[in-house]
């Protein structure tokens, strides 16, 4: 969203880089040649890659050069998950379109590239933009990454639904900001949260529930479950004050991945004790209609202490294959991604107003 200060490029790669670059498998022989091509230099087939890349290096090598080879050695960008809220109090659906593409025009005077697309009273964003890790080397540092924003009609409000990263949170929250500037009342934002409900019974609960009565599928088994206790506030004290808190041991996280894994003696152990609860979840679910195939989900909370930031992922797809679920996974489709968006966004929301109820009548019940 800000204007970048660093540009277009975020350091000079030496002779050197480039050829540790261009030795590098990812860096096929087609754009070594190319590069050549762009010198009127006709290379051989023949000529070993190092001699290709320790003649290049000593040559002129410039912006153009370096994206070329930058392009090659990019992070593969593994696909992230979805968090989404229930907002109301949105206008009509050609004052939100019309907020978009101004946001639009400042997000690609920034530098980024957005797409608007609209089908019917459902809008949906999807940004490209570039995100820089110091950690990496120099041509895998600037990485071109994408998200979306939906705007589903749900009833009299939007489900509002995009991927959960700090960036594209951000141009959400700038963009509901925008929204409500042009309505007459404040938005109405419903997330799916139990930092209100600070038992870790009932968190767990939460888990335990989603997978096995998530509407129109039958939980298969349970293949990963994380789990956490935090840190008492003694300890915490300790640690700022410089004190020795050898003494004292605790396990904050504890991460369990296997076969009926909910069934477990250690993962009920830990559960049984008063401070630990999950967090996140990977389960395996047969789909009752449709096709009968197995779906691979993984839902879980951002923040681990309150219980913030509800997010799911559709890892992929188990097809069912002449009467047998097949052991190699697909990617999901569109359709079986946002099929699953709703059951699961559906099903947490009851589930959070059940907790809530069940907690406050726990604590009525106590006094």
């Amino acid at each position: 969203m800000k204007k970048r200060i660093h540009g277009p490029s975020l350091y000079y790669a030496s002779d050197k880089n480039v050829f540790d670059a261009l030795n590098q498998h990812k860096v096929d022989t087609p754009t070594v040649v190319k590069l050549f091509q762009r010198r009127n230099i006709v290379v051989s087939k023949k000529t070993p890659r190092d001699e290709l890349a320790k003649y290049f290096s000593t040559l002129t090598h410039d912006y153009y050069d370096h994206r070329e080879i930058a392009a090659r050695l990019g992070v593969a960008v593994r696909r992230e998950r979805t968090t989404s809220m229930d907002v109301s109090g949105v206008g009509d659906i050609d004052e939100l379109q019309g907020v978009v593409e101004q946001l639009k025009k400042e997000m690609e005077a920034s530098g980024d590239t957005v797409q608007v697309s609209r089908e019917g009273d459902n809008i949906s964003i999807r940004v490209q933009y570039s995100e820089v890790d110091y950690k990496r080397s120099e041509f895998s540092q600037v990485q071109v990454r994408d998200g979306t924003i939906e705007f589903v009609k749900s009833g009299t409000s939007y489900v509002v639904r995009n991927t959960q990263n700090d960036y594209i949170n951000g141009v959400r929250e700038t963009l509901l900001a925008k929204v409500e500037k042009t309505t007459s009342a404040p938005l109405t934002k419903v997330v799916v949260a139990l930092f209100d409900v600070p038992s870790a019974k009932l968190r767990s609960k939460f888990f335990h529930e989603l997978a096995s009565s998530l509407p129109s599928f039958v939980r298969r088994d349970v293949t990963d479950v994380y789990v956490y206790k935090a840190k008492p506030d003694a300890m915490d004290d300790q640690e700022e004050d410089g004190g020795d808190s050898g003494s004292e041991t605790h396990v904050e996280r504890v991460f369990l991945r296997g076969s009926g894994v909910s069934r477990s003696e250690i993962l009920n152990e830990l559960l049984d004790e008063e401070d630990y609860y999950i967090i996140k979840m990977g389960w395996t679910a047969t789909e009752l209609l449709g096709e009968g195939n197995v779906y691979d989900i993984e839902a879980g909370f951002a923040d681990l202490k309150d219980c913030t930031g509800f997010s799911f992922i559709l890892s992929g797809i188990f097809p069912l294959d002449d009467g047998k679920v097949s052991t190699k996974r697909r990617p999901p489709h569109k359709h079986e991604i946002d099929a699953l968006s709703r059951v699961i966004e559906s099903k947490a929301r009851d589930l959070v107003t059940e907790l809530r109820s069940e907690f406050l009548a726990t604590e009525a019940g106590g006094e």
